[in-house]
């Protein structure tokens, strides 16, 4: 009966300190986090999203001044950073602006930077793609819906 006792009352305090270290040093479930200089939902706050940024200043600044330096590849093992590919575009994408969203497509080692043509085509969200083995660039018109072989 003595090893039951003492069995139950170690169980009830291992259980009493891992409630504790849960709650107290977790914080809230419900709330905000500020996370690299951005507000993260967590859980589901009552309040709104906090206004400005957050964390300390020189992680806001340093997030706006940062270029970004992440790498595509091609399946022939070329490799090409996305300033590179930028710089590639800026000269070789012409009647439009380059937009800031991006991405690597690995499967065709290309990178695909949104662009605003200046004669838009209805439907159409076209991006400037450059290849990252060739550095050549075309525009990709990326439309959608059913084309008229008669226009």
């Amino acid at each position: 009966m003595k090893k039951i006792a003492v069995l139950a009352v170690s169980l009830f305090l291992i259980a009493s300190i891992f409630f504790f270290i849960r709650f107290v040093f977790s914080g809230s479930e419900d709330d905000w986090i500020c996370q690299g200089g951005q507000w993260v939902k967590h859980g589901n706050p009552s309040s709104p999203k906090p206004e400005g940024g957050c964390g300390p200043k020189i992680v806001q600044e340093a997030k706006e001044n940062l270029e970004d330096i992440s790498v595509c590849y091609s399946e022939n093992g070329s490799s090409m950073n996305y300033a590179k590919a930028r710089e590639i575009a800026v000269e070789n994408c012409k009647d439009g602006k380059l937009l800031d969203s991006h991405i690597c497509n690995p499967n065709s080692g290309t990178w695909w930077i949104d662009f605003t043509p200046d004669l838009p085509k209805e439907g159409c969200n076209p991006a400037c793609v450059v290849f990252v083995d060739t550095q050549a660039t075309e525009i990709n018109w990326r439309c959608t819906g059913l084309i008229n072989p008669n226009d």
